[in-house]
């Protein structure tokens, strides 16, 4: 399988999900998957991949294989979950296609989700090959209230490679795991 590049933001360690990432270890994780226009498309004999597009956004093609009213699962060669009332369109079977963000489970699988009756095994090992820790400069902005705030500078988006993610010394921080799948597993 080719090397994934999957999400980790600093709060995930700092709530004591996760111990710090080192490069060169295994870690066991769900992925969970953040939708950018993902609908559903006719069925090709169920095919499965996924495109890297940079930062760990993917143009996927998938198969829906669970879904709960507080939860669906879409299988994109690798299996990653959405907390969320399903879209219309996310029933078990269908195939869907369209770009997502993969990031490392938070909690909501670990802690719950996992125990939904009739919910796929989605931890799987992966091997991290290399961390990617964000540097993009923060700007000025403005919140959906229209409050001051920070962001990033999309126009700036910058990593420098790392050993391992220093989750406590930087409390709003990013990276990017360069992982392998270890365990493939079934869904």
């Amino acid at each position: 399988m080719q090397r994934l590049l999957i999400g980790l933001s600093s709060w995930i360690i700092q709530d004591g999900n996760y111990p710090d990432f080192h490069v060169g270890r295994e870690y066991r994780f769900a992925l969970e998957f953040y939708p950018h226009e993902v609908t559903s498309v006719a069925s090709d004999g169920r095919r499965r991949d996924l495109t890297s597009l940079g930062d760990a956004l993917y143009e996927v093609r998938g198969v829906v294989v669970f879904q709960s009213p507080e939860a669906w699962v879409a299988d994109f060669g690798v299996p990653a979950y959405r907390e969320e009332t399903p879209p219309q369109f996310a029933v078990v079977s269908a195939a869907v296609s369209g770009r997502v963000y993969l990031g490392v489970d938070p909690f909501f699988y670990f802690e719950r989700l996992s125990f939904v009756p009739g919910m796929p095994d989605l931890y799987r090992t992966w091997s991290v090959h290399r961390i990617h820790h964000e540097t993009t400069p923060w700007i000025e902005a403005t919140d959906i209230n229209g409050r001051p705030s920070k962001a990033r500078d999309e126009s700036r988006r910058q990593y420098e490679e790392v050993a391992a993610t220093d989750a406590f010394s930087d409390p709003f921080g990013h990276y990017l795991l360069e992982c392998e799948l270890r365990t493939p597993g079934a869904v």
